[in-house]
């Protein structure tokens, strides 16, 4: 791994764990070991900048894994699984980089811009699949925000809570409300399992 991406990595990874605020240079440096003039060679913009690569280079990969997602018979429930995991692997320490990245605007702006794509480019992978499955344009735009602020949202309370049940409960309804706006032809699918 060349040292820019272990940078990123190791940022988002500390994002995840102690958002953008808990994460400092010396951690970043002690989990991606690499020197400290590294991390000006690459990105000469300090802390803010690898802040927001590391956003956007969690949110490229994160997307991707949703693309997958997406194309599920049930794609809340595999979202909803796969935010469990990272939960119960981590005892509950490990949340998103995406959240952590969006609620630092005053030290990484940059880093919080990045993150408001990415939750763009999330809402827009479920809005196409419930378009694909009948839900009118309007609706599946409005109902893809709601899915993605629902589960990141539930995510949080989850970690609060250091338990799934949360995020258990939210999946269940957003599988519900999106029920009530797909034709009847297609109401088996988006049903949690």
């Amino acid at each position: 791994m060349r040292v820019r991406e272990r940078l990123t990595t190791a940022t988002a990874e500390l994002m995840q764990r102690h958002g953008v605020a808990g994460t400092g240079i010396a951690e970043i440096l002690s989990t991606s070991g690499v020197t400290r003039r590294s991390i000006y060679l690459n990105f000469p913009g300090g802390k803010a900048e690898l802040v927001a690569a590391a956003t956007r280079s969690a949110g490229d990969e994160m997307t991707t894994t949703l693309r997958a997602y997406v194309e599920q018979p049930d794609p809340i429930g595999a979202f909803t699984r796969m935010w469990s995991e990272v939960l119960v692997n981590t005892d509950f320490e490990g949340g998103c980089p995406i959240v952590a990245a969006a609620s630092s605007r005053d030290e990484a702006p940059e880093a919080a811009s990045t993150a408001a794509e990415v939750f763009a480019e999330w809402a827009h992978l479920f809005a196409d699949r419930m378009e694909s499955d009948g839900v009118k344009h309007a609706v599946a735009q409005s109902l893809s925000t709601t899915i993605v602020a629902g589960i990141e949202g539930a995510v949080m309370l989850s970690r609060a809570a250091r338990s799934t049940k949360p995020l258990e409960q939210v999946s269940h309804h957003l599988s519900e409300l999106i029920s009530q706006h797909r034709p009847p032809r297609r109401q088996d699918r988006w049903r949690s399992q």
